[in-house]
C-alpha cells in the first residue's frame, strides 16, 4: 500500500475539521448558550453553517482515505494528525495554552504515527 495519500487524505481531513471547528468556536465567544433557542439561534449563524459546512466536507476525504487503506492505518494517523492541527489552532488563533505535557503526548502521537507507517512499508 502507498502510505502517500492516506497523509495527504489525513492532512487535508485535519485542516477542514479544525478549521471548521474554529469557526464554529469563534463564533461562541459572542454568543451565550443557555436556553435551547439559543442553541437553535446559535445553529443557523451564518459562520456556525459554514463551519458545520466544512466539518462535513473533512468527513467526506476521512470517508474518501477509509477507502483506500486500512482503518487500523487510517484513523489513528487522521486522530494524530488533527490532534497536531488542533493545538497549532488552539495557540494561534486562540491564545490556548501549550504546555510541556501537550508537546510530549503530541511527540508521541507523531512517533506512533511514523511507526504505523514504517509497519506499513514492511
Amino acid at each position: 500500500m502507498n502510505f502517500l495519500p492516506v497523509i495527504i487524505y489525513s492532512l487535508l481531513y485535519a485542516a477542514l475539521n479544525v478549521s471548521g471547528a474554529a469557526l464554529v468556536k469563534s463564533e461562541l465567544a459572542s454568543f451565550k448558550l443557555v436556553f435551547v433557542k439559543d442553541y437553535i439561534q446559535f445553529l443557523f449563524r451564518w459562520k456556525v453553517m459554514v463551519g458545520f459546512t466544512i466539518i462535513l466536507l473533512s468527513a467526506l476525504v476521512l470517508f474518501k482515505a477509509l477507502s483506500i487503506a486500512r482503518f487500523s492505518v487510517v484513523n489513528p494517523v487522521a486522530t494524530g494528525i488533527n490532534f497536531a492541527f488542533t493545538l497549532a489552532m488552539g495557540y494561534f488563533a486562540f491564545n490556548d495554552r501549550i504546555s510541556l505535557t501537550h508537546i510530549f503526548g503530541l511527540a508521541l502521537i507523531l512517533a506512533g504515527i511514523i511507526i504505523i507507517s514504517m509497519a506499513e512499508r514492511v
